[in-house]
């Protein structure tokens, strides 16, 4: 792949580092260049998994609705809190959910923005997680070396989670046998229909139709219609 190569092409001039003035200025231009798309290649690679296990967890949180691509870019707290929990460990998680999350998410939604998570959330978070840990009176520089290693720890974490398989549920035979509504019979039988979905209010009560008309009468308002079409004439 062209990582693999950038790398290996990285790691050789590396060696030669010390003799790349000798070679002249032409050579440790590309050098740069060469250095340059490496590490760019990785933060790309990095951001992608990020992103993946962001979504993830946005879907996750949001069971039984239907996301379109920008709503996968936002996530609640409880997604957020979920994510760090099983990614990062609780005091990640509660320092996000007491102090970072409450300032970077947006005020109107209370949701937090795939780009802002790729942004300086993470930072943030781990100077945060640091300040805790160590009860400073002042949270610790973003640009401190300790804070940037413990948030790259961070997003190695979470996009280690990216292609992680979602744990089948398994499911017992007694639990299979009575959750299966093609079994049930009496009044619980009405109250599904064939494909086993809840029927709701009509599933639990006899409505009445007091329209006039006779069971299994299809016209329906009809007659009314002809009536109006009629004086409408």
């Amino acid at each position: 792949t062209k990582c693999v190569q950038i790398e290996s092409i990285v790691s050789i001039v590396q060696h030669c580092r010390v003799d790349l003035i000798k070679l002249g200025p032409s050579f440790y231009v590309i050098y740069s260049l060469v250095a340059s798309c490496f590490f760019q290649a990785m933060a790309d690679s990095l951001n992608s998994k990020l992103t993946q296990a962001f979504k993830h967890y946005v879907e996750v949180s949001s069971v039984g609705q239907s996301l379109t691509e920008a709503a996968k870019k936002e996530i609640k707290d409880k997604g957020m809190n979920k994510l760090l929990k099983e990614c990062c460990g609780d005091a990640v998680a509660k320092a996000s959910e007491a102090q970072v999350f409450p300032k970077y998410c947006d005020k109107k939604t209370k949701k937090l923005h795939l780009d802002v998570f790729l942004g300086d959330f993470l930072t943030e978070l781990a100077a945060t997680v640091i300040q805790n840990k160590k009860k400073l009176p002042k949270r610790p520089d973003l640009a401190d070396s300790e804070v940037i290693a413990l948030a790259e720890e961070l997003r190695d974490k979470i996009a280690s989670k990216a292609d992680a398989k979602p744990k089948e549920v398994k499911v017992d035979a007694v639990t299979a046998r009575l959750t299966d509504t093609k079994g049930y019979t009496g009044s619980h039988k009405e109250r599904f229909d064939d494909s086993g979905k809840g029927k709701g209010i009509a599933g639990r009560e006899n409505l009445v139709d007091n329209t006039g008309y006779v069971t299994g009468y299809k016209a329906s308002g009809s007659s009314d219609n002809k009536e109006e079409e009629g004086a409408s004439k």
